[in-house]
């Protein structure tokens, strides 16, 4: 068998004896059927209380009924866009820490690379290993998600809905593929296993929530009177700044290609099959180009790295 492969292997059972790991992934799954509960708890409380406030007008003497509100099977699993972002990335920062560091402190790498190992073999390996093990787990919550619409919505999804949170899933890997690299840059860069997972959850945080909040004080606000009340509303505009801002964070790409997907972001419902195809493919490029540059960099820094050859 291809040495990689083994390799790759090992890092997939290792991970699923790690308690840390799947003390998380249950809380992921966790997460998951109260996100459907939830979910559809509101929905149903959403119609009946229109159906309520219909069934009142009349009496009123409303002469017009308003339409209907809009509710979309996947919006029940809006709340898995946050999940992703928060404890995906925290499991992916883990993988990529256990990938190296553990075995540099031991010395257990130098000697795996004193035998007839290439180090391109290994890296390729612990990639292709963690990048399996978050594949698994995606693939689990989408079929997880998938059951929970059924059992606890009572929803049986269409074939284009269960596409939509497919390829969800498939930008969900994206993102997570992007702090696996990131640590395991960082745990080819630095001997310390503890700067290394500090220095990760560091950059998970600044991109995640402070880059998003740097953007939402970059907003303009515009006045909007409620037709209904008289009242006056702020509501928060883009400007060119806020776009560029939020640009520089994958959560961001992740939260609105979420929301397209899952139907739960504002004029999501009407957007044609056409354009979501271009947003999909264009937020895949936007997330796996960080990707592919950590990629890069940890393979020239552990090719080069001096310190891992085994002394006579």
């Amino acid at each position: 068998m291809n040495t990689s492969l083994i390799i790759a292997r090992k890092e997939f059972r290792a991970a699923f004896r790690n308690r840390l790991f799947l003390t998380i992934t249950l809380l992921f799954l966790g997460l998951s059927i109260l996100s459907v509960y939830i979910g559809s708890t509101t929905k149903r409380a959403e119609m009946r209380i229109y159906n309520e406030t219909v069934a009142t007008l009349p009496a009123e003497g409303a002469a017009v009924i308003p339409a209907a509100p809009e509710i979309h099977t996947l919006t029940i699993l809006s709340n898995l866009t946050e999940y992703v972002a928060i404890v995906g990335a925290i499991l992916a920062v883990i993988l990529g820490y256990n990938a190296l560091i553990e075995e540099k402190e031991s010395g257990g790498l130098k000697l795996i690379l004193s035998r007839p190992v290439y180090r391109d073999q290994v890296l390729i390996g612990k990639l292709l290993g963690n990048t399996a093990v978050i594949a698994t787990l995606l693939g689990l919550v989408f079929i997880f998600n998938l059951v929970l619409l059924v059992v606890i919505g009572g929803i049986w999804p269409t074939v284009g809905e269960a596409m939509r949170l497919l390829t969800f899933t498939l930008i969900a890997l994206a993102y997570m593929l992007i702090f696996l690299t990131v640590s395991m840059f960082l745990s080819i860069r630095l001997n310390n296993g503890a700067t290394v997972f500090l220095i990760s959850l560091t950059l998970w945080v600044l991109v995640s929530f402070v880059v998003p909040q740097m953007a939402d004080a970059m907003k303009s606000n515009s006045s909007v009177v409620n037709s209904i009340s008289g009242a006056i509303n702020q509501i928060p505009q883009d400007t060119a700044v806020s776009q560029a801002i939020n640009y520089l964070s994958p959560t961001w790409h992740l939260r609105n290609i979420g929301g397209q997907l899952l139907q739960f972001a504002p004029g999501s419902g009407g957007i044609s099959a056409g354009t979501l195809v271009g947003h999909t493919l264009a937020t895949l490029l936007v997330l796996l180009a960080p990707t592919a540059a950590f990629i890069a960099a940890g393979f020239n820094v552990f090719q080069r790295n001096e310190t891992l050859v085994l002394e006579s």
